[in-house]
């Protein structure tokens, strides 16, 4: 947990919100994609430290919805794309971040750019937005594409949802569902160290291909 001061208390109401994560193609676990398409390093959502949104401006008007809405989890879902063949094109929601804390992280974001922006960093989300919100949490838990809940296209049929889970479709759950998900994952052991593991190793091997012209790890 990060040692700032200026956290706030955050409470919400017995909801949940979809946020969809694209995870890494060379891990068994659907770790976060260790870097974006502009060849950034992804630092969200940060295992390591239990936030959403403080590091990097990830999903920000996502973000700021969900505490106007005073909504209460971020279920983190992905379309498993990694080693596990059975789980392949499943869509997962991998793990789960109760909303503890809350800090405003605008100005935050806007200097980093400033810092980064002559190695041609891509301007923030929040850049044009007049507030920006970052997460942070004492019970922030990641699981194996096994113990993972499979977002199906039965279950989202039986939920009232219509077609496959796409990233363009903004799903929030109310109690009764999101009660559902959270059962499920009670029963199973969370995986964050191994998370945290997968991070660094998936890091360290883009840093060496790059160090070295090597060819992207997903194209290995």
């Amino acid at each position: 947990m990060l040692s700032n001061g200026n956290w706030q208390d955050y409470r919400g109401k017995g909801e949940g919100v979809l946020v969809h994560l694209d995870s890494a193609r060379q891990h068994g676990l659907p770790v976060r994609e260790p870097i974006d398409e502009h060849g950034l390093a992804v630092l969200e959502p940060n295992y390591e430290t239990g936030t959403y949104g403080y590091l990097q401006c990830a999903n920000a008007k996502t973000r700021l919805a969900t505490m106007k809405n005073r909504r209460r989890y971020f279920l983190f879902g992905t379309r498993y794309q990694g080693l596990s063949e059975t789980f392949k094109g499943k869509f997962l929601i991998v793990g789960y971040m109760r909303l503890d804390k809350i800090l405003e992280v605008r100005k935050r974001h806007v200097h980093k750019w400033m810092e980064q922006k002559e190695s041609g960093a891509p301007a923030p989300e929040c850049m044009d937005m007049e507030e920006c919100h970052s997460f942070q949490s004492d019970d922030m838990n990641f699981y194996t594409p096994e113990d993972s809940f499979e977002l199906s296209e039965e279950l989202m049929k039986q939920w009232g949802y219509k077609g496959k889970v796409t990233k363009q479709m903004k799903l929030t759950f109310t109690e009764d569902k999101l009660d559902i998900i959270l059962a499920h994952f009670k029963t199973k052991s969370p995986k964050n160290a191994e998370y945290i593991a997968a991070a660094k190793e998936l890091e360290e091997a883009m840093a060496a291909a790059k160090a070295n012209n090597a060819p992207r790890a997903e194209e290995w």
